[in-house]
């Protein structure tokens, strides 16, 4: 029992930290995310050990409440990652963008075409 109530505040504690905004700033927003892995990593490897021991009673309340719990991670991580995903997108195209700024004499340009005006 003392196992499941180990996991009980490992998953309370990963979604505290879930609650917490996903910061701006790259320095913070790679602390955050250690966080969130080093809690999914720790938290799996105690569910493991578990599942490999022999079954112990489970209070049907805890066993509920940590479902419940599993699934607004799973539903804050895909939140996460969407954002992240966002964020990468937007990069990639402010960067495109100051790349065609930058590489001017990488886009075609009209010198030595001839326009025939016939119509």
């Amino acid at each position: 029992m003392d196992e499941v109530r180990a996991i009980y505040k490992m998953t309370k504690q990963l979604v505290n930290h879930l609650r917490e905004p996903l910061p701006s700033e790259e320095a913070s927003r790679e602390d955050y995310l250690d966080i969130i892995d080093f809690l999914l990593e720790k938290r799996g490897l105690m569910m493991a050990s578990l599942k490999s021991r022999s079954r112990s009673p489970v209070e049907p309340s805890v066993a509920r409440e940590i479902v419940e719990m599993n699934e607004s991670i799973e539903k804050k991580i895909r939140a996460v990652k969407a954002q992240i995903g966002r964020d990468l997108n937007q990069t990639r195209s402010r960067l495109q963008v100051e790349n065609q700024y930058t590489n001017v004499s990488s886009s075609p340009t009209l010198e030595g075409i001839y326009f025939d005006k016939k119509n």
